[in-house]
């Protein structure tokens, strides 16, 4: 979005951000409310609006409808930041008008260049870039050259403890 919208969504962010206390009880607080209050308000106008008594019921009716409408709309942008926060797309509420993002998700300390691209090919398995044959062949080629590397380093690491007991004798 640019132009007139992207700077209206700005400023709607900016008031909910000022008005919202407590962060994201104070978004959930609002946001709830909100969306159980617009549809609430658009169908009593909805029912007020099918069989109006009187012309004081038809006006109650629209504006039931005009404002239930933008109310749920308020409820949904005041939780969509608390839901991204939850999947793990922003860091907190907070942060969502600024637009930081997680970049990067921890890794383990012990990970390897083998487990990132076992993580690679299990990916490209799931998005469906590569055959179940394809994804089979390469884990166990991936997995074949894992254990040799490790052999390897056992190997290193033996023969230098026994270099270590030789020249202490």
């Amino acid at each position: 979005m640019s132009g007139p919208d992207a700077s209206a969504l700005r400023g709607l962010h900016r008031l909910l951000e000022h008005y919202t206390p407590d962060g994201t009880v104070g978004r959930l607080l609002l946001g709830l409310t909100a969306l159980v209050g617009g549809p609430l308000l658009l169908f009593g106008g909805i029912a007020a609006l099918s069989a109006p008594t009187s012309f004081l019921a038809f006006l109650i009716g629209v504006l039931m409808i005009v404002t239930g409408v933008p109310l749920a709309v308020v409820g949904i942008v005041c939780l969509w930041p608390v839901y991204l926060s939850l999947i793990g797309n922003v860091e907190s509420p907070e942060a969502y008008p600024d637009g930081s993002r997680i970049v990067s998700r921890p890794t383990n300390v012990g990970d390897d260049v083998g487990n990132d691209a076992e993580a690679t090919l299990k990916r490209r398995y799931a998005e469906g870039d590569i055959s179940r044959e394809e994804f089979e062949e390469q884990l166990d080629a991936l997995l074949d050259a894992d254990e040799r590397g490790r052999d390897r380093t056992r190997r290193g690491a033996v023969a230098g403890g026994e270099r270590e007991t030789e020249s202490a004798r």
